[in-house]
């Protein structure tokens, strides 16, 4: 990973000091990067002036928590100005000028937050590993070796390359989850429906939510905060109560399962075996109906379109929108009934508990070489509680044998977000650490 990643912090002083500075190295490393890269990683971004009075807007609001930090958005959101072409195959639908930015560009200019640039995502945001047919698939920012991973590998890749300090994009299956596991990153997928409808191109409606990352573990705090307002009569002393469920999927790579229990060994974990029979008994079919769901909501959406475009979209999008075509009314209703089952099985959880920690992977940064059908069922069931319950969930980066990261997910009922301070005030001495 490269060494210069600046904190939170460290871009507001240098932004404050010299906005130009700031914009200028940030055009920079892009004019550096290769042509092909270029075209997989960014997806549109404005001028330099208009970048510039950007950063200067954000630095005039002093008081706002994000004040001179420039952020990435995913290309699934609406920015007036620039197009919004999801990574599509196709330019047609995309052609008419947009009247309004997402409710998320908005909110985080309010925030203080100066807008960067967009992402590419993968096809529609839907593949698993973030190919794009059509742009160039985005490398990882260790080696071309690796898998960058998701819907929104772009993001996560130009946060720990430095570009930006803060990226956003859809986190509806696993879209920040996966890249941001890959990349030793941390994050947050927030609840469904937060920023996640309006000025937002769609992947699965119905569980829809947006993620960040962070490269640094103060940056994830300073924006959860900023997001989140969590009022302070409901923080108090109490130690929170979690627990960890590592055998939802196939087995963890040994290196990644003993960063996990480092991580964890500061926080208060439960390891009561009845509560692991019925959240494995609850989780159990998740992932497959995930899968039903998603190709389902991604057929409706695409419906018309494959009838005239459908020789351009990459095969694999295809072959789910096909799935959900295909899909029976009973295998439909199965797939909610098994959703209904895990939240209510997760609202019963958290009666006596805070939170849920679930590995993102089962091993480490896979390299282009292992991946395999196996894999994406393995993440496909480990991402499938979260986003069938719409709660959100904590990315904190686990980091394994020759520099390879994993992640781990702590999945908290929206009553409770009071508890998230406090898990990263715990493990904050893990990451100084290893560091």
């Amino acid at each position: 990973m490269p060494a210069e990643r600046p904190t939170f912090k460290e871009w507001q002083t240098l932004a404050s000091e010299s906005p130009e500075r700031v914009v200028d190295q940030f055009l920079g490393k892009l004019e550096l990067i290769t042509a092909e890269s270029s075209r997989a990683m960014i997806a549109s971004h404005f001028d330099r002036e208009r970048t510039l009075s950007a950063l200067k807007a954000s630095c005039a609001l002093e008081d706002a928590p994000l004040s001179g930090v420039p952020y990435m958005l995913q290309d699934l959101f609406d920015v007036t100005g620039l197009p919004t072409k999801c990574g599509a195959p196709f330019d047609e639908p995309f052609l008419p000028p947009l009247e309004q930015s997402s409710l998320l560009y908005q909110k985080l200019n309010t925030l203080g937050g100066a807008f960067f640039a967009k992402s590419v995502p993968a096809e529609f945001g839907i593949d698993m590993r973030g190919l794009n047919p059509t742009f160039g698939d985005c490398p990882h920012a260790d080696s071309l070796r690796y898998v960058c991973g998701g819907g929104a590998g772009a993001s996560i890749h130009a946060v720990a390359e430095g570009w930006a300090p803060i990226a956003f994009g859809l986190d509806t299956t696993g879209g920040i989850r996966i890249p941001a596991a890959f990349h030793g990153l941390f994050g947050f997928r927030m609840g469904t429906n937060n920023f996640a409808r309006e000025g937002v191109f769609p992947i699965v409606p119905s569980i829809e939510a947006v993620g960040f990352a962070t490269a640094h573990c103060e940056d994830l705090l300073a924006a959860f905060k900023a997001l989140h307002r969590i009022p302070i009569s409901i923080e108090g002393p109490k130690v929170a109560r979690g627990y960890l469920l590592t055998d939802l999927a196939g087995p963890l790579e040994p290196s990644l399962k003993a960063g996990i229990m480092q991580l964890l060994r500061e926080l208060n974990i439960d390891d009561e075996p009845s509560t692991r029979r019925r959240l494995l008994d609850a989780f159990a079919r998740g992932g497959q109906a995930l899968s039903v769901i998603e190709s389902r909501e991604l057929y409706s959406i695409h419906k018309y379109w494959i009838e005239e475009y459908g020789e351009l979209y990459a095969p694999s999008a295809m072959q789910r929108i096909q799935q959900g075509r295909d899909c029976s009314a009973a295998d439909a209703e199965k797939a909610i009934l098994i959703q209904q089952w895990i939240r209510a099985s997760l609202t019963e959880f958290f009666v006596d508990h805070d939170y849920l920690v679930i590995p993102i992977c089962t091993t480490p940064s896979p390299e282009k070489s292992i991946w395999s059908p196996d894999l994406e069922r393995d993440l496909q069931q480990l991402n499938a509680p979260a986003s069938l319950s719409f709660l959100p969930a904590m990315i904190l980066p686990v980091y394994c044998n020759e520099g390879l990261h994993g992640a781990v997910q702590i999945i908290i009922h929206p009553r409770k977000l009071h508890c998230v301070p406090q898990i990263i005030e715990k493990v904050t001495k893990y990451y100084a650490i290893e560091e």
